[in-house]
């Protein structure tokens, strides 16, 4: 069913957001969409030019579009792209983060050197494809729960229910990534330079939240009880009197040396924190203007600079050309999760005025934004990444258009 997004741009009331969003869909998203390796298939940035033109990103940013396209009305493309992520399934439920066309046999000596192959080959569409499912960083492993989280959350978005076995198989292999010390391990779930060796608090909130989201799928109570142990184990560990720590550490514990982070949005967003805890936390984060560095949320920290060299990611065989820092920046993806924070506290100016400064920074650079952006000691941001990336397009329409009455 086709939705009348045209006329839900024309309500908007603020002229910049109102082009913002517009712009977002005409020159990002729609672009993106060229379903040219198989039906359903969107790039990550918009011409193409970067992350591989026949290449699959099931984590993050495709969940993040897949939102998007839903409130345009492109329910088939989202269809057709959950279809084709789910064929790439391994056995044990587990979903890769990036899919890339096996035709022959891809790079393995850098950013591939996680690729199984030939163990994870498959055939779909007419052609041969290899899922990757370990990072290049083999130790700490980095973005390893990333994509069968967001399978769950698109397959919700969708309400899938011809899915639901494979779905529900996306569930199990998390459980199995749930450590003794009670934490889902996985390291950064959005993030892999630092790669927040082993417990990242991001990846503890995504968990509980897909959980719930399972629950509501299947109907079966056992999702809520592995949510609310999660959440309760996340709650005991990562609480630091009136904030959240960032990861726990397999040897240095608890890590909370980077001032606030993503990880206090993350809680607020997904219901992890309680009502005690955001009393206390909510004016802590609204006290701290570092997350909006430059005039651009959301920095990943509010201390940028203060990572240090053990944080970094491992000793590499081959030259990290983008540094051991690089996702400490601000980007879609936390912008996201404080958006979502403010949606459910209610902090609705917050959030316009958020959505007014993401759409300035897009007009800056003729109605396209770059994958991020590095604080900068004299206080501005350096874009970084790709122009042309979806990120920022995708969550400035998820966050105006699934809240349409707040910017009409």
């Amino acid at each position: 069913m086709e939705i009348d997004y045209a006329n839900q741009i024309e309500r908007i009331v603020d002229p910049l957001i109102r082009r913002g969003v517009r712009e977002a869909i005409e020159k990002t998203l729609l672009p993106a969409a060229t379903q040219k390796a198989y039906p359903g298939h969107f790039n990550v940035v918009a011409d193409a030019s970067h992350y591989g033109g026949d290449h699959t990103w099931p984590g993050l940013d495709s969940w993040e579009m897949a939102g998007a396209y839903l409130l345009l009305g492109k329910r088939d493309l989202v269809r057709g792209y959950f279809d084709f992520v789910r064929h790439s399934q391994r056995a044990d439920g587990n979903i890769p983060f990036a899919i890339a066309p096996a035709d022959e046999k891809p790079d393995t000596s850098t950013y591939g050197r996680g690729l199984h192959w030939p163990d994870d080959v498959y055939e779909h569409v007419g052609r041969k494809w290899i899922g990757l499912f370990d990072h290049w960083q083999k130790q700490v492993n980095p973005l390893t729960v990333l994509a069968p989280i967001c399978y769950i959350l698109t397959a919700a978005e969708l309400n899938e229910r011809e899915a639901l076995e494979s779905v529900v198989a996306a569930g199990r292999y998390l459980l199995t990534r749930i450590s003794t010390n009670g934490l889902m391990s996985g390291a950064g779930f959005y993030i892999e330079s630092p790669p927040r060796n082993q417990w990242d608090g991001v990846t503890q909130c995504y968990a509980v939240h897909a959980f719930r989201v399972l629950a509501r799928l299947t109907r079966d109570q056992e999702w809520h009880e592995h949510a609310e142990k999660l959440a309760n184990r996340f709650r005991t560990m990562f609480w630091r009197r009136d904030h959240f720590a960032e990861y726990v550490h397999p040897e240095r514990g608890v890590v909370d040396s980077h001032g606030l982070s993503d990880v206090n949005w993350a809680a607020i967003a997904w219901d992890v924190a309680t009502r005690d805890q955001i009393e206390v936390l909510w004016p802590e984060l609204m006290a701290a203007k570092e997350f909006w560095h430059g005039g651009m949320p959301t920095q990943l920290v509010a201390r940028p600079s203060s990572y240090e060299p053990w944080e970094y990611p491992e000793a590499l065989p081959f030259e990290h050309v983008n540094g051991p820092v690089y996702d400490v920046a601000a980007m879609g993806r936390m912008w996201f999760l404080e958006a979502a924070a403010c949606a459910r506290m209610r902090a609705w100016d917050r959030l316009r005025e958020s959505v007014r400064l993401v759409c300035a920074v897009g007009e800056k650079h003729e109605w396209q934004w770059y994958e991020r952006y590095h604080a900068q000691s004299d206080g501005t941001v350096k874009p970084a990444g790709p122009r042309g990336y979806c990120e920022y397009a995708a969550i400035l329409v998820r966050v105006v258009l699934g809240n349409i009455d707040v910017f009409t």
